[in-house]
């Protein structure tokens, strides 16, 4: 019973240091993969205080979005593209995942990055109006 009980933490225990590897790798700037991708903007994710992310979107020196919010699912309101807009970040597993309300608009992005480390991959899907989702690929850079 001892042996299967030290398994099981010692898994849940490499898992969850799996997770925080994975989800350390996110922070940084990440510009577009695809030259034809350029007005999907810059993403810049910094950790601040353990739970708290900064999360800024910019399209050349024009910020579209700037939040800092906690990871933990709370709402935060913020300005985006100079609309207010709510909120929520989390975590499943390794992805970051943000619910963004802006009006009657719903949008949900995941990011995740690729094994290699070096590609981000934000999944937006549209669920108010529904509509088609789709993954765009980032390359990390140098500030």
């Amino acid at each position: 019973m001892r042996a299967v009980s030290f398994a099981i933490l010692l898994f849940a225990t490499s898992a969850v240091g799996d997770d925080g590897s994975a989800r350390a790798k996110l922070i940084g700037r990440w510009k577009p993969q695809e030259s034809a991708a350029k007005e999907a903007g810059v993403w810049t994710l910094e950790a601040k205080n353990g739970d708290i992310l900064r999360v800024t979107h910019s399209l050349g020196d024009q910020k579209l979005s700037e939040l800092e919010c906690s990871t933990t699912g709370r709402e935060c309101e913020i300005k985006d593209s100079g609309k207010t807009a709510k909120v929520s970040m989390w975590f499943n597993g390794a992805k970051l995942v943000e619910l963004e309300t802006k009006g009657r608009e719903v949008v949900k992005r995941r990011f995740a990055v690729a094994k290699q480390g070096d590609t981000l991959e934000v999944e937006i899907i549209p669920i108010v109006p529904e509509g088609r989702p789709e993954t765009l690929r980032f390359a990390r850079t140098q500030r």
